[in-house]
């Protein structure tokens, strides 16, 4: 990734934007696999009219690297900031497809999923590719792990009382917050 020495402006204009960013419409159905998804002019649509309002803007620039073609995307703010990413792909051989209408899908595929992504939009079902193998549950806890959570002021949860770790069991937005507090109340439970 690439960016201006200062992104400040950009950050804040499209934190808005990203506040106002519809759900993509999934406005296609992919031939093969039967999918739902939302094509290039879908994601550019939803969001132009939010970038605009937010003195943002996308560019997407087709480049090639010995046998992979690729797409630049820059977004900018009115500023002059601005931060880019690159993407490429190997082109194959796709039965029926000449080199340019291959080269073609590869650049369309890679604009939609490079504009979805530097905006933060959630623009379609990644389900043409292989499907991801399901996120592996973390190992629950240990009791020396939660035993070293500490507060915000520095305090170890194994210093706080019962109820204060009650607190923060009901009250905490943070999950390993709560489940330290648990950990740690149980085993006193335990000990009694």
């Amino acid at each position: 990734m690439n960016k201006s020495d200062s992104v400040l402006k950009l950050s804040g204009a499209l934190a808005k934007a990203q506040a106002e960013m519809p759900a993509v419409e999934k406005n296609a159905t992919n031939p093969f696999l039967k999918n739902r998804y939302a094509d290039l002019g879908a994601v550019i649509e939803a969001a132009k009219p939010i970038l605009s309002k937010n003195g943002l803007s996308v560019v997407q620039m087709p480049v090639s690297l010995d046998n992979s073609i690729g797409v630049t995307t820059m977004l900018m703010h009115e500023s002059g900031e601005w931060l880019e990413g690159t993407i490429f792909l190997p082109i194959g051989d796709e039965k029926g497809k000449s080199v340019a209408q291959v080269t073609g899908s590869v650049i369309t595929y890679l604009r939609r999923y490079s504009y979805a992504s530097i905006l933060g939009m959630y623009a379609d079902e990644d389900t043409d590719g292989n499907k991801p193998a399901p996120a592996a549950k973390p190992a629950p806890m240990t009791y020396e792990q939660a035993a070293q959570i500490t507060t915000a002021q520095g305090t170890k949860f194994l210093d706080l009382t019962n109820e204060q770790l009650e607190t923060v069991i009901t009250q905490s937005k943070n999950p390993q917050a709560r489940e330290a507090a648990q950990i740690i109340k149980n085993k006193r439970s335990e000990a009694k």
